[in-house]
């Protein structure tokens, strides 16, 4: 056996231990904020972040903004997940596209609209707010890459750009992973150091796992 099959008999169990981990944290990970998303629509304007929030929690504008990001969010969560299937998508083409649209639709009129907005008003001053309208921007412009792709039957490029936007998207579960980390090891500003982490980090890991889908690593 040569050493490049021998390297490649070894990579599989371990790619495939990789793909299993990723489904697992995950989704556990996106259940978790969904779960955790539910208080604020049953406290309503008792829950602690509305109350640190008092004087902009007057503003309706923004507390519609508030409750369609959240949900927008839990729906895209919901739907981005299963389109790193590629069973689902040789499967069943048809839930692969619905499902797609599904996503493009509530990060283009629901998360990213509201979410630019909410940045106004974000914790951590400038570089916090500044932060968010980022990895907004960034939301908007990748799902936008997308669809532009899938549109030319570019597949390949459409599959790229649309791990770069989930990656945004996740951006809303490793933030709360990093500013944990980062508060429990008595960072400085552990808000903003996490807005910035899981943009940066989320667009690495991005990259990666564009490079290992071109190499038929996760499929």
């Amino acid at each position: 056996m040569t050493t490049h099959a021998l390297a490649a008999r070894i990579a599989r169990p371990a790619r495939t231990v990789c793909v299993a981990l990723f489904w697992l944290a995950m989704t556990g990970l996106s259940g978790l904020i969904v779960v955790n998303v539910l208080p604020y629509f049953e406290l309503g304007g008792l829950h602690p972040f509305f109350l640190e929030k008092a004087r902009v929690f007057e503003d309706v504008l923004w507390r519609v903004s508030f409750y369609i990001h959240i949900a927008g969010g839990g729906v895209c969560l919901a739907s981005a997940l299963p389109q790193f299937s590629g069973r689902l998508l040789h499967a069943a083409p048809g839930l692969h596209r619905a499902l797609g649209w599904t996503y493009v639709v509530s990060v283009l009129v629901l998360v990213a609209p509201t979410g630019l907005y909410l940045a106004i008003f974000a914790k951590g001053g400038m570089a916090g707010r500044f932060g968010f309208l980022v990895l907004g921007l960034a939301l908007v412009y990748t799902t936008a890459r997308g669809v532009q792709h899938v549109r030319a039957r570019d597949f390949r490029g459409h599959a790229a750009w649309m791990v770069r936007s989930y990656a945004m998207t996740a951006s809303a579960v490793s933030f709360r992973i990093f500013y944990l980390a980062l508060h429990e090891a008595g960072a400085s500003d552990p808000y903003v150091a996490g807005i910035w982490l899981s943009f940066f980090v989320n667009l690495a890991i991005a990259e990666l796992v564009i490079r290992g889908k071109r190499k038929g690593a996760l499929v």
